[in-house]
């Protein structure tokens, strides 16, 4: 053989093998939850937060490979540990809504793990959940805050913090809802909104103190030149690389996980799963 044709085959290998390992390492790193510290707030970041909870987004149940074992002892350690004011649920239960039992057995057991402890199991529904009827999602026993609010109590100054949600409306023929209603007196307002980009589509953002999302996977699969958000995906955020983790939008600071699960695929590379643990 020639040069030129040993360099080929050379050439070709690496490639074949460089495919294989990222193949294999994309297939293990569903299996990798990363458990993240998060603080939202000076007080936070002081060491005397309102609250502290616990976050986790994107089951898409039929994908996901962290077991509900790990997330419910996770719970219990944080919740034995500094305390836990509130576990929430980001959305997107399931990737096939007809498969939405799948989903609804993971998150009872998660809420049965919650009710045991005495701590709230709140949660919005995703753009994956829009066609899982509304006895399916009941069946998931989180407490639905979609479109409405939860009220908790700081753990700092015993004020009322509103906890709101809002809806998802899937993405075939997608609408942007407005804030729901919060009592007066509320000393903050922490936004639970699947779809970060909701946070473009507030009209008035002195209403809101902090957004907490999921939905992005954080790319899932990251890809070079970042085409999975250029490209690939429809939404506005990522787009301008905002895609995990804290930013400060419209005078809203807007928090992003991961999620747990997977979505068409069952892989992840350069996105390991998580759950965050939320101070603010």
């Amino acid at each position: 053989m020639d040069v030129t044709t040993v360099l080929l085959l050379i050439l070709i290998s690496a490639i074949v093998i460089t495919g294989l390992i990222l193949l294999v390492l994309s297939l293990i790193e569903p299996h990798k939850l990363n458990v993240t510290k998060e603080t939202l707030s000076d007080n936070a970041a002081a060491g005397n937060p309102d609250l502290r909870i616990l976050f986790f987004s994107d089951l898409h149940a039929e994908f996901c490979f962290i077991p509900k074992e790990k997330t419910a002892a996770l719970i219990r350690e944080e919740a034995q540990g500094k305390g836990l004011d509130a576990v929430i649920f980001g959305g997107d239960i399931v990737n096939n809504p007809k498969r939405y039992k799948v989903g609804a057995e993971y998150l009872t057991y998660i809420a049965e793990t919650c009710s045991e402890l005495g701590i709230p199991f709140e949660g919005v529904t995703g753009n994956h959940d829009v066609q899982i009827p509304a006895d399916g999602i009941a069946e998931c026993s989180f407490h639905n805050i979609s479109g409405g609010y939860t009220v908790l109590r700081s753990r700092r100054d015993g004020s009322d913090i509103a906890l709101s949600g809002i809806c998802d409306s899937g993405r075939k023929h997608r609408v942007w809802y407005e804030l729901p209603s919060i009592p007066d007196g509320c000393s903050k307002n922490i936004v639970i909104a699947h779809n970060p980009d909701q946070i473009l589509h507030i009209e008035d953002c002195t209403k809101v103190d902090y957004m907490i999302s999921g939905h992005i996977h954080g790319g899932q699969i990251r890809t070079p030149f970042k085409v999975e958000f250029k490209v690939l995906r429809k939404d506005t955020l990522p787009k301008y690389d905002v895609t995990a983790g804290t930013y400060k939008i419209n005078g809203i600071t807007l928090f992003i996980s991961k999620g747990i699960g997977c979505v068409r695929l069952p892989m992840r590379l350069g996105a390991k799963p998580e759950i965050n643990i939320i101070e603010i």
